[in-house]
């Protein structure tokens, strides 16, 4: 009952048959709202599967898509990807529980993978010579690469995140036990806010204190000429192609690489790192460097001080690097120029082979 006796004996009855009436119909309302509600979600949801598989069908190389899923939506949605294309390695699949975001990648550009790859065996060489410049050559052992090997992880609330880095460092203790220190996450075809998103996932989900985002553009956006109906271009052409190519890495190491008139590559127009870290009370500091612009290498100097330390190699309480922790890492200037040359030169030749096989 809505209304006591004593209060239903104090009030006239068409008052309460009233309110009893104004209650029921508030009811309904709620209920079509939830009905509404719950259609709108089923549809968003439908909407996001769609694009999904759309873009899995396509699967476009240098590709990314990010929708929002729940887990068992997402679960779902892998063992599709997993039927359609079994244990390739792409296209991949990713989760984010802090904000239910499923990310989707295709095959990465040449560049793309070159240059994170490149940077984490520059930085993993630096730390091993700084070690034992320092006497503490005895460390070596215990840093090693992370690859591009998935990882996952539980947090407080049972919420489960996969994500697999670009490449990083992770420290191995003596009992072989591994800790995410450093993670790489590189963007060519990606946004710079859809990296921004992925490092912090790490930093906050996976508890990595140090993260390094590697943001790369082409000026212009490569147009493949297959999509545009003209190839003009013979496979039959390799080795004046591969000529080219040469005299383009000698000439303008950061593009344009050009062929028969068409930019497999344009100009390397922007490549900026930005090294974010994560201390153990307080917020994310981050710092970002030009390193290329416009086809030009922006630092000077011989070497690259990206703000990374011994300290981001190692765990924050590892008490064997306490007196060296501060002690700067840094990179061989001409070493990330070729790297990253290497990447758009590679990028060049991957579009240029693969146009005559899709």
């Amino acid at each position: 009952m809505l209304y006591g006796e004593e209060e239903s004996r104090s009030r006239p009855r068409h008052l309460v048959r009233a309110a009893i009436g104004t209650a029921r119909a508030k009811r309904r309302q709620a209920t079509r709202a939830v009905k509404v509600t719950a259609q709108s979600q089923n549809k968003e949801y439908k909407e996001q599967i769609m694009r999904a598989l759309n873009f899995l069908k396509v699967n476009e190389p240098e590709t990314r898509l990010d929708i929002s899923l729940s887990l068992k939506s997402f679960q779902l949605l892998d063992e599709q990807v997993h039927a359609l294309y079994g244990d390739a390695k792409y296209p991949r699949l990713q989760y984010s529980a802090i904000d239910s975001r499923v990310i989707i990648n295709t095959v990465p550009s040449a560049l793309h993978s070159v240059s994170a790859r490149g940077l984490e065996d520059l930085i993993s060489l630096s730390v091993r010579d700084t070690l034992i410049r320092l006497n503490k050559g005895d460390l070596c052992n215990n840093v090693v690469l992370v690859g591009d090997s998935d990882c996952s992880i539980v947090d407080e609330q049972g919420r489960i995140s996969r994500k697999t880095p670009d490449g990083g460092l992770q420290y191995m203790n003596d009992e072989g036990k591994n800790a995410l220190t450093l993670i790489i996450e590189a963007g060519f075809s990606e946004s710079y806010q859809q990296l921004k998103k992925d490092v912090k996932l790490w930093l906050n989900q996976f508890e990595c204190h140090t993260a390094m985002i590697i943001f790369l553009t082409e000026n212009p956006r490569f147009r493949s000429p297959t999509n545009e109906g003209n190839n003009a271009c013979s496979v039959t052409e390799r080795g004046l192609f591969e000529g080219a190519m040469a005299n383009a890495w000698r000439v303008s190491p950061f593009g344009p690489y050009c062929f028969r008139g068409h930019a497999w590559f344009g100009t390397m127009a922007t490549a900026t790192i930005e090294v974010l870290k994560k201390p153990t009370t307080g917020r994310i500091k981050a710092k970002k460097h030009e390193v290329v612009l416009n086809g030009q290498m922006m630092v000077e100097d011989d070497r690259l001080d990206l703000g990374l330390t011994i300290g981001d190699a190692f765990p924050p309480n590892c008490e064997e690097i306490e007196d060296i922790r501060a002690e700067s890492v840094l990179l061989a200037t001409n070493l990330v120029h070729k790297v990253l040359a290497t990447g758009a030169h590679n990028t060049a030749k991957t579009r240029f082979y693969n146009s005559f096989t899709r």
